[in-house]
């Protein structure tokens, strides 16, 4: 095994156990202390490429300095359609112009986009207009990133998840008030 593989595993273990620490504290309610954890989480890579769904293609760069939550989903995966009604309900419940959606489908426009009207969706929708940078690798989805002002990834979640719960409201209002993480 050469040096540069045994990096790579020591950063995906490090990576799995910080996630596991993070899923923790949420569940304990302390989100408070994410805070002083993120500093070792990786860093979101905002160049990724979108897709509105009227076809324009733009960046998450121009979030960048928001709190983003980032969900990558598809039309046809059940717990991606059921988990969408608390990240509208987390949307409602935190109106905060400081907080940013991008939920990201690796789909054909028709699809999505009959989706979102059937529906009546108002939480922004993309479409990957290129792969998903390394820092967002998934092999599931729902899968949903949590990007701080400052742009590091504070929360990673595989799977579907509730987003309006009272630990991820409080993990959301700590990371919108932490003035000291903006960055532009």
């Amino acid at each position: 095994m050469s040096c540069r593989s045994d990096v790579t595993v020591v950063r995906r273990v490090t990576r799995y156990v910080l996630s596991c620490v993070v899923s923790c504290i949420l569940s304990s309610g302390a989100a408070s202390t994410v805070l002083r954890a993120q500093a070792v989480l990786p860093r979101a890579d905002l160049r990724w490429s979108v897709l509105t769904l009227a076809g324009d293609t733009r960046t998450l760069e121009s979030l960048r300095g928001r709190v983003i939550v980032i969900n990558s989903w598809a039309t046809w995966c059940e717990p991606c359609v059921a988990e969408l009604g608390s990240l509208a309900a987390l949307r409602r419940a935190i109106p905060d112009t400081s907080l940013a959606f991008a939920l990201i489908a690796a789909q054909r426009r028709e699809p999505v986009a009959d989706f979102v009207r059937r529906r009546r969706l108002t939480l922004p929708v993309y479409l990957e207009a290129t792969r998903a940078p390394e820092v967002y690798r998934f092999n599931a989805v729902p899968t949903t990133w949590i990007v701080d002002r400052a742009g590091r990834i504070a929360l990673r979640r595989r799977g579907a998840a509730r987003w309006d719960t009272p630990q991820m409201l409080a993990l959301v209002r700590t990371l919108l008030a932490d003035s000291s993480a903006i960055t532009r």
